[in-house]
């Protein structure tokens, strides 16, 4: 892991090179990274209007080329994608050791606080002593707690499997490997509560998560603490994993063309912006005293367990959607929803299986937005 200070724009829109490269109508008429450069330890960058960047999708257009990005911030080689929807040359990782991730701090009004020391990092890679970045955190080292994550999901055709590297702690103070563990976990609420609660077993739950990303590289620079929060597992792979596919599934097209209210809307969701968040901290009852205690993974002060997850999913069209997920196997009272969330029905394509547990709801976005997260007015 590469840590430098480099100079950089702030990027609080993320909006760089939104629609440079995506080109949608013959398959024909583009070229593909395929699964197996995106499986290996390759990190391409496109190159548009004088301005390098990492190449999020595997679709390429016809004329244009992907420049393979070495260790050290070197380009090996460039391959172009020629009429034949071929590379020219073939695509090679060859002579090439891929580069390091770097994780920057970086100046950004949305993380910006008074009282609470929070930091912004910028994820990706350096190239030419300017970083180029996939998603940026906000992290609080007070009690080593996420706040919230910025990252854009492009169109793509084929992804890489998902990779299990360990995780990184990025110098954070803290012993996160142990929190996480079962046996700590276990220990903590036990302290904390009277009695082991069984059924608060923890993921680490990706905020920006690895399948933003089509390639084994890039998805390898989410298993992060610093985005990471304590997320309970069914709900981490049961109703949120379903709204995570559904972004997916946007930028894929699969919901270019819906139906709402009887009529055909078409729009062409190659490009979202996705901001997803924590709200609050659990709380448990105490198996004695019967006080509700709120719960963290260390110290009994830090890293804490959310109550709620959020993602705001926005188009530049002005389409733009808001999922709160609640962090228990339990639901929530309707009140407790009612006090944050104007509920809304989901996007058609949104669907949740009864089965899976816990509770999500679709949100009116400006007043989810305005009412609880003041600070993303603007930016998500």
């Amino acid at each position: 892991m590469q840590r430098k200070a480099v100079k950089m724009p702030d990027l609080k829109y993320l909006l760089t090179s939104l629609s440079l490269f995506f080109f949608v109508g013959s398959v024909q008429a583009r070229c593909l990274i395929d699964l197996a450069h995106l499986q290996g330890n390759n990190v391409y960058l496109s190159y548009h209007n004088g301005v390098y960047d990492i190449q999020r999708s595997d679709i390429v257009e016809i004329g244009h080329s992907v420049h393979l990005l070495c260790n050290g911030g070197q380009i090996s080689a460039v391959f172009e994608c020629k009429s034949d929807s071929a590379f020219s040359p073939a695509l090679s990782s060859a002579s090439c050791a891929p580069p390091q991730p770097a994780v920057v701090v970086v100046s950004d009004t949305s993380c910006s606080s008074q009282n609470v020391p929070r930091k912004m990092y910028a994820v990706g890679f350096i190239f030419n002593g300017r970083l180029l970045e996939l998603y940026r955190n906000c992290f609080d080292h007070k009690s080593l707690a996420f706040q919230h994550s910025i990252y854009m999901a492009y169109r793509y055709v084929n992804t890489a499997p998902r990779p299990h590297p360990p995780w990184e702690s990025d110098q954070l103070s803290g012993g996160f490997d142990n929190a996480y563990e079962g046996k700590a976990t276990q220990a903590c609420l036990l302290t904390n509560l009277g009695a082991a609660q069984p059924q608060c077993k923890f993921d680490r739950g990706h905020m920006t998560p690895a399948s933003a990303f089509i390639s084994k590289s890039l998805k390898e620079t989410t298993f992060r603490y610093l985005n990471a929060i304590p997320q309970y597992g069914g709900v981490n792979r049961g109703k949120w994993k379903t709204v995570e596919t559904w972004v997916n599934n946007m930028v894929r097209g699969m919901h270019d063309q819906t139906i709402i209210n009887n009529i055909r809307i078409t729009r062409t969701y190659d490009v979202l912006k996705v901001c997803i968040g924590a709200l609050g901290v659990h709380r448990l009852k105490h198996n004695r005293s019967n006080n509700m205690i709120p719960i963290y993974l260390l110290d009994n002060n830090k890293i804490p367990v959310p109550e709620w997850m959020y993602k705001i999913v926005s188009h530049l069209s002005g389409d733009k959607w808001v999922m709160l997920t609640y962090n228990d196997r339990i639901s929530p009272t309707d009140n407790a929803i009612n006090a944050i969330c104007e509920v809304i029905p989901c996007h058609p394509g949104l669907q949740f299986t009864t089965t899976l547990p816990g509770r999500t709801v679709c949100c009116e976005p400006y007043p989810f937005i305005t009412n609880n997260v003041p600070h993303l007015t603007g930016v998500c």
